[in-house]
């Protein structure tokens, strides 16, 4: 009998430490499960001008935007990943969480401040309509009625373009990527295209054959106002007040004003699509 209980007892002792053991086990695991991702995953297209592109040769990234998210992820403690994809792939991605944020001059609309997050204004561009050089018809935006007008899937500019055109009477041709436009308009596909005013220079310089021109500048279509959205999550939210704070530290601290005279030989916060925007929203 005492051979019995004896048995009873080891067996008993035996049970609790082993579910000691796993109880341990379990701790751990959520232990490493909480540890905190210190990598932004930032989606950009690479092939937009001056702001973001990618070399397929040399496997590098350069640009506005790549230089200010690798001054940001320094400036917060974090490694920033590039995740090479256009805007309307990179929004469906920020939505799942796959990526923290997208990177390619994008504007702040009302359609998406219904969803996201978005940091401070870090630029402001004016968007002029772009032609063919020898066309003579369109001379503002009140030639277009009848036109075609290339847009970028996913874009702000279908929003803005929609506001402008309430009545549809301009012809719109949508693409999968925005680089793909410009050849559209020289070899007369679509009449016209939305573009931001400084970075022609950018698109003549790369395709010196490409006979395109800029119309009634000193009246832009629109104004676009940039920047960052994030997913209005609990990760999100802890980047959005990390990256803000990074963001108006730059601004003070003249590292903006470097990175768009570099880029754009012209310091942005200092136009006047700037400065009406601060005046407004003081």
């Amino acid at each position: 009998m005492k051979k019995i209980v004896t048995l009873l007892l080891c067996a008993v002792t035996m049970i609790a430490m082993l579910a000691g053991c796993g109880n341990t086990g379990e701790k751990n695991t959520s232990s490493e499960n909480k540890k905190e991702d210190k990598t932004i995953n930032v989606a950009t297209s690479g092939d937009y001008l001056g702001f973001t592109v990618y070399n397929e040769s040399s496997k590098t990234w350069s640009g506005f935007e790549i230089d200010m998210w690798n001054e940001i992820a320094k400036r917060i403690g974090y490694k920033v990943k590039f995740v090479q994809e256009d805007v309307a792939s990179a929004f469906g991605d920020l939505g799942t969480g796959h990526v923290d944020t997208v990177a390619k001059q994008i504007s702040i609309t009302p359609a998406r401040k219904e969803k996201y997050d978005f940091t401070t204004p870090y630029f402001f561009s004016p968007y002029c309509l772009m032609v063919k050089g020898d066309n003579t018809n369109i001379t503002s935006w009140k030639d277009m009625a009848g036109k075609t007008i290339g847009l970028a899937d996913g874009s702000a500019m279908n929003e803005f373009i929609t506001k402008l055109d309430p009545n549809n009477k301009v012809k719109k041709t949508t693409y999968e990527s925005f680089s793909t436009i410009p050849q559209e308009v020289v070899s007369g596909r679509v009449d016209a295209m939305p573009y931001a005013y400084l970075l022609i220079p950018y698109l003549i310089e790369k395709n010196p054959n490409w006979n395109l021109k800029a119309v009634d500048i000193a009246h832009p279509i629109y104004t676009e106002v940039n920047g960052y959205p994030f997913a209005r999550t609990e990760r999100g939210a802890k980047l959005l007040k990390l990256v803000n704070g990074a963001l108006n530290d730059m601004i003070k601290d003249g590292t903006h004003k470097k990175l768009c005279e570099k880029w754009f030989k012209y310091d942005v916060m200092q136009t006047d699509a700037a400065k009406d925007y601060y005046n407004k929203n003081k």
